[in-house]
């Protein structure tokens, strides 16, 4: 038998309701935190509020970082960490979706170790232990809540670039689906999407295990039914519960299998063409597919069965992805041919090839650009 890893430290308070459980979590911290939420979208719902009532509930003092752009960049994290060291933050809680909590743990790094944030980006390991991170994620997609990286946008660079380490892994994560019912529609999806391709790629990795496999496939069963549901009723608890299940469970896969050529493939799409992540990822995953049909076939072909089709996965993809009202090819959002090498020579960078099966030189990621226009 293999030899297999696990390990994922947080903490998961799941439920309908689970919020009210947030005064109780945090009394025993009894420290400064610093909360890290986007610009409008939590103060809106009223989910602000709520979560500060619970820190006063459990007499802790808080301070509000409320600028987090989606996409979060390499300036609003050495802003936010700025911010936690004037403030004196001792933990903080991130509230909102992915780029939230991508923010919050690049953040905790940035404020507790010198130099500049850029030169982490580039591998520098800390020196001093982040702040403590515990998240009320309010999107069912990234599975950031249960993973030990952050995604930050470098613009000189036009890319996105991976932060990782075990050190980043968030103590808790309180789940209550309840907070996710105001999304609209395209973040809904577009959410959903990313966790999909989440579990997709996890299952196809070269890092993948029993443990990530039970994690993947479950996540692919509850996101494939449950997507389409609370996409036609935003307000269906039901659907949006497992749709959070699902995307955390697929967060755990890529937590120990990683994702793969089609989230590189996808990160300079996303910076240059301001195209959501997860569409952008969905949109490429079907080429791959294709291609990965001759080195993983029982694993592709199950992929397709889930999605309808066993002998057309990436057909069958594209079809799912198209009824959630979403153009299925990137051409759709004005993606040129021309623009394919300068693609290819940042996607070529990073760590996300290592762990796809099959040989990926820089003509085979050109033509899974080619064929996703």
């Amino acid at each position: 038998m293999e030899i297999f890893t696990h390990h994922n430290p947080t903490r998961l308070i799941q439920g309908v309701g689970s919020l009210a459980r947030l005064a109780d979590e945090v009394a025993r911290i009894q420290r400064r935190c610093m909360l890290v939420t986007g610009r409008r979208a939590v103060r809106l719902s009223g989910l602000l509020e709520r979560v500060q009532d619970g820190l006063l509930e459990a007499r802790i003092e808080s301070v509000l970082f409320d600028r987090v752009e989606p996409n979060p960049t390499v300036a609003t994290v050495e802003e936010g960490a700025g911010f936690a060291r004037e403030k004196g933050a001792a933990w903080i809680l991130a509230v909102g979706g992915g780029s939230a909590l991508d923010a919050a743990k690049a953040i905790s790094l940035a404020a507790t170790n010198g130099g500049k944030f850029e030169e982490y980006l580039g591998g520098r390991k800390p020196e001093r232990p982040p702040l403590p991170v515990l998240t009320v994620p309010t999107t069912a997609g990234s599975g950031s809540e249960v993973t030990p990286d952050a995604f930050i946008t470098h613009l000189a660079e036009g890319d996105q670039v991976r932060l990782s380490s075990p050190l980043l892994f968030p103590r808790l994560a309180i789940l209550d689906p309840a907070v996710t019912v105001s999304l609209p529609e395209a973040v809904t999806v577009s959410s959903g999407l990313d966790a999909l391709c989440h579990a997709i790629e996890a299952q196809c990795s070269k890092r993948r295990s029993v443990w990530s496999d039970l994690f993947a496939r479950s996540a692919l069963d509850r996101i494939t039914r449950n997507l389409p549901r609370v996409r036609a009723c935003g307000d269906d608890l039901e659907a949006r519960a497992e749709m959070q299940l699902g995307a955390t469970l697929a967060g755990l896969a890529m937590a120990d299998a990683a994702t793969l050529v089609p989230h590189a493939l996808a990160y300079p799409v996303t910076v240059r063409y301001d195209l959501p992540h997860g569409r952008a990822v969905a949109l490429l995953l079907p080429a791959f597919l294709e291609r990965l049909r001759e080195i993983l076939p029982e694993r592709v072909a199950f992929v397709g069965r889930v999605l309808g089709s066993e002998a057309e996965p990436g057909a069958a993809l594209r079809s799912f992805v198209e009824g959630l009202g979403v153009a299925p090819r990137l051409g759709a959002y004005g993606i040129h041919e021309k623009e394919i090498p300068q693609f290819v020579e940042r996607a070529r960078a990073k760590p996300m090839l290592e762990p796809t099966p099959g040989e990926w030189g820089p003509e085979a990621l050109a033509e899974l650009y080619r064929q996703s226009l």
